[in-house]
């Protein structure tokens, strides 16, 4: 295969493979989930589950990444940004970041599922709210275990197989695909935090999961590494499997749950502040090292 055709293509041609391949990648997941399931008898087994989750994320996210990555630049690690040293102040301030952000993603959580759809559209929640339960229902039933084997299995895989295949896939390659055709580095940021968050299918986290998205967005666009914004995004989920595994049913999940709503809104007030100021810090480094973007 010539791989001149592909480095000739357009960026909106880039795109356009990289969701086909995902889309392909989500047909092979479909059919192997069902034939392996149905012939070993463990489709409805959570073990299953958790492993058969693991091969969907590689085969949507990871493959797909890498493939256009090889197919359409002449250096793929240069492409993914993933053949730098980490840049170890920078790292320490994102990983502070995420931390400092929780009490306003637990704010922005709370009253985006709050948000009622006009009565013409009640059959629209209906399902939406069927949906966004049956997830949360799966997810309490993967994540329930007293066991510390499980709860590493757990961290595998919704943390560090998470983190790193949606951070190849939609930092890595496709926030970079939509940069070239749009020409603006922000809407890049927020029209792939957008799609990151709309593809979970999920209303109800809707909006804390779109400004996730912007904020590991922008993390990977300052930093010019991947892997920070990918072991950032690692330890964002690692905090959720945490404080669901060490606090569910107890009265303390509810209060961090809905740290920052409340009396505790001041938690919000500070989460904004700190936020605030530790982008600007990033901000500033990234205008440091990237004087030629500010060039008028």
């Amino acid at each position: 295969m010539n791989k001149e055709i592909f480095l000739r293509m357009s960026s909106w041609s880039q795109l356009f493979f990289l969701c086909l391949f995902s889309f392909v990648g989500l047909m092979i997941a479909a059919v192997l989930t069902v034939v392996i399931g149905q012939s070993t008898g463990t489709l409805g087994s959570l073990d299953f589950m958790k492993a058969m989750q693991v091969v969907q994320v590689v085969l949507i996210f990871l493959i797909p990444s890498l493939l256009c990555a090889h197919l359409f630049h002449k250096s793929a690690p240069r492409f993914l940004k993933i053949n730098k040293p980490i840049d170890v102040k920078f790292l320490l301030l994102s990983i502070l970041l995420i931390f400092a952000v929780q009490p306003f993603i637990a704010f922005t959580g709370h009253y985006n599922s709050m948000i009622t759809l006009p009565e013409s559209l009640a059959g629209v929640e209906k399902v939406m709210k069927m949906m966004e339960e049956q997830a949360q229902t799966l997810i309490e039933k993967m994540l329930t275990t007293n066991s510390v084997l499980v709860l590493l299995i757990n961290l595998f895989v919704i943390a560090i197989t998470a983190g790193v295949t949606e951070e190849f896939f939609f930092r890595g390659s496709m926030q970079q695909t939509i940069r070239k055709i749009c020409k603006n580095r922000h809407l890049a940021v927020w029209i792939t935090a957008f799609i990151f968050s709309f593809i979970h299918l999920q209303f109800y986290g809707f909006v804390p999961r779109l400004l996730l998205g912007a904020l590991l967005g922008y993390i990977f666009l300052w930093s010019g590494n991947l892997w920070i914004a990918v072991i950032v995004h690692a330890i964002n989920n690692t905090i959720a499997v945490l404080t669901f595994h060490f606090f569910h049913n107890t009265p303390m999940y509810e209060k961090l749950e809905n740290f920052g709503v409340g009396n505790t809104i001041w938690a919000t007030v500070v989460s904004i502040i700190l936020t605030g100021t530790i982008l600007a810090i990033l901000s500033r480094e990234y205008q440091k090292n990237n004087p030629q973007d500010f060039t008028i």
